[in-house]
C-alpha cells in the first residue's frame, strides 16, 4: 500500500514555524512566500524583515508591480556585494511574474536568483513574495536546496471538513477565535460564527471587525458588525447543491446586493451577469456530480467517481466535492440537473429570472441537516454508497 502523503501544515502553523526558526539566529538563505492569502504572506514578511534587522543587514526592497520597477537593478543587486553592511536582505514583492519563461528560456531574474542561491560565497538573505509560484518551480527548489524555506500560504477554508458539518469548525472560524483570544476580545462561538458569516473570509476585514468589537461597551455583536460579506456565485452554487438552504439564501441575497470581486479585484454588480455566472457554476458542478453519481451507481469506487467528475486534485476542490456528494443519493442528482435545465430554458425563452428564482430553487433542493449521514472511511463502491458519498434515499 502506498504511503499517504504527510499533511501540509496550515498557513498559520507554517508562519509560526518560520518565526521560531528566524528567532534562533541568522536568517535563512532564502524564504519563498507562495499562496493566495495575503494576510499570512504579510505576516511572514514581517518576521523575515525583523530577522534581517536583528542581523544588521542592509535591506533592499523591490516590487515587480511598481511602474518604476527595473529588473536590471534587481539582477545587479543579486550579484553585487552590499555597500553598507556585511550582508544584504533583498525583498522582492509580487515576484511570480518575474520567473515566467520567455520563448522557452529562463528569465534574466530567474537566472540571477538561481546564481545567487547556488553561490555560497555570496552572503545575503533573499525574500520572495510570489503568490502564484508553484512549489515545483526551479527557484523554489533551489531556495530549499540552499537551506532556505518555502511556505505555501493558501487562503483558509471557510467550509467545514468533510467529516464534520459544524460551520464552527472551519479554518476561518478557528483563525477568528484564536485571533480574538490573542487580542483579549470576548467572543462566543455563535457571535464568532455571525462575524465570520457577515464579514466573509477576508482576514483583513475580519481583523477590522475584531478591532470594532474591541471598543464594544454594550449592545450586541450584530449591532456593531453590519452584514458586508459579498457572495460568490461559486460558493452560492456549492451551498445550493449541498442543500444548505440558509447559507444559500444568505449568499444569494449578498451576491445580488453587493456583487462579487474576482481575483483581479474587479467587482461585478450587473445582475444579469451575476445570474449567468451563478447558473454556469451550477451547471458545471451538477455535470460533475451527475458523472460521479453514474460511476457510483454502476459499481465504481470513490477514486473512479472523483476522476469521472473532473474534480481538480487540490484539497479544497476535493473537500467541496466530497461534501456535495454526501448530501444526496446518487440517483437524486439527475433530478437537480433537470430542474436547472428547466430554469435555463425559461430564461432563454425570455422569461424573467432573478434572485427569487434562485432562492426558490434553493428551497426546492434543501436537505435537512439531520438527514446527513456520519461519514466513515470509504472503500469500494459498495461502501461508498453508504459512507462517504451516501445520503438517505
Amino acid at each position: 500500500m502506498a504511503q499517504r502523503k504527510p499533511r501540509e501544515a496550515s498557513p498559520g502553523e507554517q508562519v509560526a514555524s518560520l518565526a521560531a526558526t528566524l528567532s534562533q539566529g541568522a536568517p535563512q538563505r532564502a524564504v519563498v512566500l507562495r499562496g493566495d492569502e495575503r494576510w499570512f504572506r504579510e505576516d511572514a514578511l514581517r518576521h523575515a524583515l525583523d530577522a534581517a534587522r536583528r542581523a544588521a543587514m542592509e535591506i533592499e526592497k523591490y516590487d515587480a508591480s511598481d511602474p518604476d520597477f527595473n529588473a536590471r537593478s534587481l539582477t545587479d543587486a543579486l550579484l553585487a556585494p552590499p555597500m553598507f553592511a556585511a550582508a544584504r536582505c533583498i525583498v522582492v514583492r509580487n515576484a511570480a511574474a518575474l520567473f515566467k519563461k520567455d520563448a522557452g528560456n529562463e528569465s534574466s531574474v530567474t537566472r540571477a536568483v538561481l546564481g545567487f542561491l547556488k553561490d555560497a560565497d555570496t552572503s545575503g538573505f533573499l525574500v520572495l513574495d510570489a503568490e502564484g509560484l508553484r512549489a515545483d518551480h526551479a527557484v523554489v527548489k533551489a531556495a530549499v536546496a540552499a537551506g532556505g524555506l518555502s511556505l505555501g500560504l493558501r487562503r483558509l477554508y471557510d467550509s467545514p471538513p468533510p467529516w464534520d458539518n459544524d460551520p464552527r469548525k472551519t479554518e476561518v472560524m478557528q483563525w477568528l477565535t484564536a485571533r480574538a483570544r490573542e487580542r483579549k476580545i470576548p467572543l462566543t462561538p455563535d457571535d464568532a460564527l455571525y462575524v465570520a458569516t457577515a464579514t466573509g473570509n477576508d482576514l483583513y476585514q475580519l481583523d477590522a471587525a475584531l478591532e470594532r468589537l474591541s471598543h464594544k461597551t454594550g449592545g450586541s455583536v450584530k449591532g456593531m458588525i453590519a452584514w458586508s460579506a459579498a457572495g460568490s456565485p461559486f460558493d452560492v452554487a456549492e451551498f445550493m447543491l449541498r442543500g444548505e438552504v440558509a447559507r444559500s439564501v444568505a449568499g444569494i441575497e449578498a451576491l445580488f446586493k453587493l456583487g462579487f470581486a474576482d481575483k483581479s479585484g474587479e467587482r461585478e454588480i450587473d445582475r444579469g451577469a451575476l445570474l449567468a455566472i451563478t447558473l454556469g457554476a451550477l451547471r458545471n458542478k451538477l455535470r460533475a456530480s451527475v458523472a460521479a453519481a453514474r460511476v457510483i451507481e454502476h459499481g465504481g469506487d470513490v477514486e473512479s467517481a472523483v476522476a469521472a467528475s473532473g474534480t481538480p486534485a487540490y484539497a479544497k476542490a476535493r473537500e467541496e466535492f466530497t461534501l456535495r456528494m454526501r448530501a444526496r443519493a446518487p440517483r437524486a442528482w439527475r433530478g437537480l440537473q433537470e430542474d436547472l435545465a428547466e430554469l435555463e430554458r425559461r430564461t432563454r425563452r425570455g422569461g424573467t429570472t432573478d434572485a427569487n428564482d434562485l432562492c426558490a430553487l434553493a428551497l426546492r433542493w434543501r436537505v435537512a441537516a439531520g438527514a446527513r449521514p456520519a461519514p466513515v472511511v470509504p472503500g469500494r463502491a459498495s461502501a461508498a454508497r453508504t459512507s462517504r458519498f451516501s445520503s438517505p434515499r
